[in-house]
């Protein structure tokens, strides 16, 4: 784990990301190349490949693109273009992989936008939600119905219907156009992170309310909880884009007022509506507001990124944040302060009814195929080599090669899926064994995490993430509650942009940011909310909420 405390907060922020399995918002998975048009493979090389991981003979070239996340994880002595993913493509499948371009996961998305501009598109290639829309719309992408029902391996199959349909996003009119990188619902809920060494020292028990976590936050503001005899901590964390980035959000702490900001939730007449526009959601921003006011919020949070807000929380400067559960990683570097500690709760209620939390079903990147490519089952067969290597029969043999020393190497290949909330299980069987201390049962990950655990409680703080992840007082321990008490609400809407979306929904995203954030700051009332509404409606909401029903309607 000391390799992740000396990293940057943009590579810990990856991690987390990679562990939860879900990148949001962009090529954040890698992107793959292919050839140009005319240059198509025989079809008969198909004839020589029926199986869900047969071999092409003669082989077949697939042109790819990627960023560069993958190069942290290589093994000595290897590279993007030859590792040993590429190399089992080659002489496990008959796939050689060639690559248009590498570049670095922030140039991804827009790189990935000049190539789609450009017309010359790769054979088999990642792209997120709105670049998808556009090349369906264009008829750009292959058909890939018949080719995931004939190729794709049960054990893939199986993994897309975890807990949902992983593939609803991409099926348009009955037809598979494309396959997602499905990780499932449960890796981004919210939930409130608090200096449990700071609560000790105060003497505060830890939080059931809101108004429990409220107080514990006006003490963190007010009584010292460093013990350096300033004032100049303060009880709660934002960062500048709110909902945005992979922690630190607002969200949790609206979700205690029933509120479920950017979510597309039933109205209980069953019509879908938008969460951020909700009288629920007005009733957060008055609490933020006053708190804010109170000096209990970072009052510069409006001028920090999500790396600047870590930044806060490491220097030891806030003492409450709300996150998903992979946010202890964005806390390890702390680690360094041997007396700072964090736990994780449930999102308390603010009214004494459950406070219910959004979940997602997980698959904003899209694998796709270009449309005259002749081998469209060449990225289900990639696929079903990624499950195989990493969960399938040669797991037990191979997964130390193909995940390598840090455990990320799936990170190297551009085309990859993980067990769709596998953490949770995770979770479940590292705590059984942890009370029996018998290990028997655990599989390859599941004793990793255990070993972290026992090495943690053996005096090696580095690996104190892996005790709030995945021991029996952690964030998936949080998850557990959310299920057993039936406190998840699912975001009702997980296709494609809508027409009005793509043109609208960033003016819109906009507004809804910069009036939030003036009404936290008190620069606008608390009643600029109701003008919000009114204008995100004229601004093409309703006419997005139309859409949105139409599509939920016509599933």
């Amino acid at each position: 784990m000391k390799r992740y405390v000396k990293k940057s907060l943009a590579t810990i922020g990856m991690i987390a990301l990679t562990f939860a399995a879900a990148c949001a918002n962009g090529n954040d998975a890698a992107e793959s190349p292919s050839p140009g048009a005319g240059e198509s493979q025989p079809a008969s090389a198909a004839e020589t490949a029926a199986g869900p991981l047969s071999k092409y003979e003669p082989a077949i070239a697939v042109r790819t693109v990627m960023n560069d996340v993958g190069k942290d994880y290589l093994a000595q002595g290897e590279t993007l273009e030859d590792n040993v993913w590429t190399r089992g493509y080659a002489n496990e499948l008959g796939i050689d992989l060639t690559f248009d371009w590498i570049v670095e996961r922030a140039n991804s998305g827009q790189k990935m936008n000049v190539t789609l501009a450009s017309g010359d598109l790769p054979d088999i290639f990642s792209v997120n939600q709105t670049q998808y829309k556009q090349l369906l719309d264009a008829g750009k992408i292959a058909d890939l119905t018949e080719a995931f029902d004939k190729y794709g391996s049960e054990r893939l199959k199986e993994f897309y219907n975890m807990g949902g349909d992983g593939l609803k996003p991409v099926r348009q009119d009955g037809k598979l156009y494309g396959l997602t990188d499905y990780s499932g619902y449960l890796d981004n809920v919210p939930m409130v992170f608090v200096r449990s060494d700071w609560m000790e020292k105060l003497g505060l028990k830890p939080p059931e309310t809101m108004d429990d976590l409220l107080g514990i936050a006006k003490a963190f503001a007010e009584n010292d909880p460093d013990g350096n005899g300033q004032k100049d901590t303060y009880g709660i964390q934002l960062n500048k884009d709110l909902d945005s980035g992979w922690t630190i959000k607002l969200n949790g702490f609206a979700n205690a007022y029933h509120a479920l900001p950017g979510q597309w939730i039933d109205d209980g007449s069953g019509n879908l509506v938008y969460g951020s526009i909700r009288p629920e959601m007005k009733t957060a921003l008055a609490s933020m507001q006053e708190l804010y006011k109170s000096g209990i919020v970072d009052p510069e949070f409006g001028t920090k990124d999500v790396n600047k807000a870590a930044e806060s929380l490491m220097a030891g400067k806030a003492g409450i944040f709300f996150g998903p559960l992979s946010s202890p990683f964005v806390i390890t570097a702390m680690m360094s302060n041997a007396d700072a500690d964090w736990m994780a709760y449930p999102i308390p209620s603010a009214d004494g009814r459950p406070a219910n939390v959004p979940s997602q079903i997980q698959n904003s990147t899209v694998y796709v195929v270009r449309h005259d490519f002749a081998h469209p089952e060449a990225l289900v067969k990639m696929l079903n080599f990624a499950v195989e290597k990493l969960y399938g029969e040669s797991a037990e043999a191979e997964a130390a090669a193909y995940l390598g020393p840090s455990g990320q190497g799936f990170q190297v290949t551009p085309i990859k899926i993980l067990q769709p909330n596998k953490n949770i299980a995770i979770y479940q069987n590292v705590v059984k064994a942890l009370e029996s201390g018998d290990t028997s049962g655990l599989n390859r990950e599941e004793k990793s995490n255990y070993d972290f655990i026992q090495q943690f409680r053996s005096g090696d703080r580095a690996q104190w993430v892996y005790e709030r992840i995945f021991g029996p007082e952690s964030t998936l321990a949080v998850v557990q509650h959310y299920l057993d008490n039936d406190l998840l609400t699912l975001n009702q809407f997980s296709a494609p942009p809508t027409a009005t979306m793509a043109t609208k929904k960033a003016t819109l995203d906009k507004l809804e940011l910069e009036t939030f954030t003036k009404i936290i700051y008190g620069e606008s009332p608390i009643d600029e909310f109701d003008k919000f509404v009114s204008d995100w409606k004229k601004l093409g909401g309703d006419q997005i909420t139309a859409e949105v029903n139409e599509v939920a309607k016509a599933e």
